[in-house]
């Protein structure tokens, strides 16, 4: 017989696990999506519609993994700048 396995969350940022902690798994999947969306935002409606509703209901949230994704890429890059390519 099978077991289920119960899989722990996975957010990478501080302020997506205070939140996921505040409202419960029923959040997860926006705070991974937030995440992802920090990461590389996608260019199709359905991400940018999603993404400036969670923004508009809680900018502190969107800014806070933001800056949490930001801070980690600085980290993974030990302190060099990031480049950008124009």
């Amino acid at each position: 017989m099978l077991k289920k396995t119960e899989h722990a969350p996975t957010v990478r940022t501080t302020a997506a696990r205070l939140a996921l902690r505040r409202h419960g798994r029923e959040s997860l999947s926006d705070l991974q999506f937030l995440e992802e969306w920090a990461t590389t935002p996608s260019n199709d409606a359905a991400s940018i519609l999603r993404a400036g509703q969670i923004r508009r209901t809680n900018p502190d949230l969107m800014h806070d993994i933001t800056t949490g994704i930001r801070q980690s890429a600085d980290g993974q890059n030990h302190g060099q700048p990031t480049r950008r390519i124009a």
